[in-house]
């Protein structure tokens, strides 16, 4: 007995006796839920929902507790079936979480600096008449927020290169370092945003069967460069378009080259066996993040260039019969 306690007073002395800094514990209460309903935790950093534990609400009240792997870092909780979701910043401060089934968007969240300067931003977000030229400001003014590094990251690539450059000159060297800074500088590094009337900018990157394809690989047809990605609705809406339009002019010297914007292969193989996508499909499992979304200045999913023959870009974002009217006129003058 008294060696058993021995060991017990040991391990307890050693779990309450580690660095409380690296751990997070949120607490909460869900108004109008049943008992035993599945509540998510998922790290979202990288911009998608990784679900990282889950719990079963009782009395309407939950708890979570972990380990971080930043000093910040954005996490979410969600129901089963992603009908309630919410998103907020949380450090080694304990988080509590109050919020309303069906109203998870106005869910009241204390916890980390960086989830009232969130809250912070949200707020000019309701109230600007300038959006822009305020979020601007507020990056200025809060260089080493992770909020203002996020901001960036998101809205950087429709602000331009420059602005986007000199505002990431303006970050701390922590903000600069985070995953958000990090991206910044990937746009900014790959990003070179072809017109219409350009010539493509050629890439390699793996399809499904990890084989590097370029997109010279296809040059002396007509291209459709397609991004996608198997969260985003429309672009699943699309499918059965786009598979109608390539076997209508696939031996007429076209091709699709999909380029997902994704990070979980299993998945995205799955959809691409689900909806008979026979065409060549490339991901780098980056996410939104995806280099060559990042070299075509890709902001918005579905997105799509038309290449010609002769490797020029030619249109953008051409749908259903606005793609075939196209391809008709393009193809009958190429066989003339």
């Amino acid at each position: 007995m008294k060696k058993l306690l021995l060991i017990f007073t040991v391990f307890a002395s050693f779990c309450f006796g580690q660095n409380k800094e690296n751990q997070y514990k949120i607490t909460g209460m869900l108004a109008n839920f049943a008992n035993n309903t599945w509540l998510y935790l998922s790290d979202i950093s990288d911009g998608s929902y990784k679900d990282i534990d889950s719990t079963i609400l009782q009395n309407e009240k939950f708890y979570f507790a972990g380990n971080l792997t930043d000093k910040v870092v954005k996490f979410g909780i969600h129901t089963k079936n992603f009908e309630d979701r919410v998103t907020f910043w949380i450090d080694d401060s304990e988080t509590t979480i109050f919020a309303e089934k069906g109203n998870f968007k106005k869910a009241l969240i204390k916890g980390s600096k960086e989830q009232q300067k969130q809250y912070e931003l949200d707020s000019i977000s309701e109230n600007t008449k300038n959006k822009k030229q305020d979020y601007i400001e507020f990056i200025q003014k809060n260089p080493s927020s992770i909020v203002s590094a996020d901001l960036l990251k998101i809205y950087g690539d429709a602000w331009g290169k420059e602005t986007a450059s000199d505002l990431y000159q303006k970050l701390s060297p922590d903000m600069k370092n985070s995953i958000y800074g990090k991206q910044v500088l990937d746009f900014l590094t790959f990003n070179v945003s072809p017109k219409i009337g350009d010539k493509f900018v050629d890439f390699q990157q793996e399809n499904m069967n990890g084989e590097n394809i370029k997109l010279s690989d296809y040059q002396g047809k007509i291209i459709l460069l397609d991004f996608w990605g198997s969260w985003c609705a429309p672009c699943i809406a699309e499918f059965p378009n786009l598979i109608n339009t390539y076997h209508s002019f696939k031996d007429q010297g076209f091709e699709i080259l999909g380029i997902v914007a994704d990070t979980d292969k299993k998945k995205l193989t799955k959809v691409i066996e689900k909806h008979g996508l026979i065409w060549q499909n490339l991901c780098d499992f980056k996410g939104d993040q995806n280099k060559v979304a990042l070299i075509y200045g890709v902001s918005y999913y579905p997105a799509n260039f038309l290449i010609d023959e002769h490797g020029i870009i030619i249109a953008k974002d051409l749908h259903g019969e606005d793609l075939d009217k196209k391809l008709r006129e393009l193809l009958s003058k190429a066989h003339r």
